[in-house]
Order: C-alpha cells, then structure tokens, then sequence
C-alpha cells in the first residue's frame, strides 16, 4: 500500500472483501475499525517519506484472521500498546485521539514487534466470535 492517506480506504475495502466470508458480520465492523484506524495511524504517525510502501498480509486461520502491517522503511517503531488511551477518558468533542484506544479494543489480539527488518502490527479477529463490544 502507498504510504498515503488517500490508500487507507481502499486497502480497507479490499482487505474486508477478502476476508469476509471468513468472519462474521459484526466481526467484520470491529475489523474494518481496527484496520482502518491502524491504517491511518502507520500513514500518519510512523514517519516515513509518502513514497515508501507498507506491505499488508492477510491470513486466514481456520480459528481467526490475522493481518500484519509492515512499516515502511524509514518509519519509527512505535509499539500502540504503550501508547493506549482509555475511551472514557477522552473528551467527545476531541477530533482525534481515539485510533490506538479502537485498534487495542477492536482487534482481539495485538502485537507488535520491530526485529531487524521492518516493525510489524499484528493484529488477530477470532472467527468463532459474535463481534459485540462491550
């Protein structure tokens, strides 16, 4: 995916159209949240120059789905999990602010790892789920 704004929605779209026959409807909500907010946080937030690229992987597991964001080179590792602001604490009104808090909520496993190579966020949606958030 270009590592662009205007990229965010339409890998968003496709990857949903990819996996969903693999998850049920309202897992499928909490999936294009997540992906969409993770989508734009690496875009936004990681540094890199608009013309790297961020590889995306999807798989599907008989038990979940599980998506990988490679940061594009040149991005600055950030793991969201040390970065996590409670919902409630937030203001209503505040226009952003919210992304990590979602992306941890709304993906059923999070993690993240920068090895050598690229960092990676993995986030994992359990197939055998109604979806509801609590």
């Amino acid at each position: 995916m270009p590592n662009t704004l205007d990229a965010v929605d339409p890998m968003v779209v496709a990857l949903c159209a990819h996996v969903a026959e693999a998850l049920p409807p309202a897992v499928l909500v909490r999936f294009q949240i997540c992906l969409s907010e993770a989508l734009t946080n690496v875009v936004k937030h990681a540094g890199a120059p608009a013309s790297a690229v961020i590889d995306v992987d999807a798989t599907i597991n008989p038990d979940a789905v599980l998506i990988e964001l490679f940061e594009a080179e040149g991005a600055n590792p950030f793991d969201p999990r040390d970065h996590a602001v409670d919902l409630a604490a937030l203001d209503p009104l505040a226009e952003s602010g919210r992304g990590i808090g979602l992306i941890l909520h709304c993906a059923d496993a999070v993690e993240y790892s920068a090895p050598d190579g690229p960092a990676r966020l993995s986030l994992t949606f359990k197939r055998d789920q109604t979806g509801d958030l609590e």
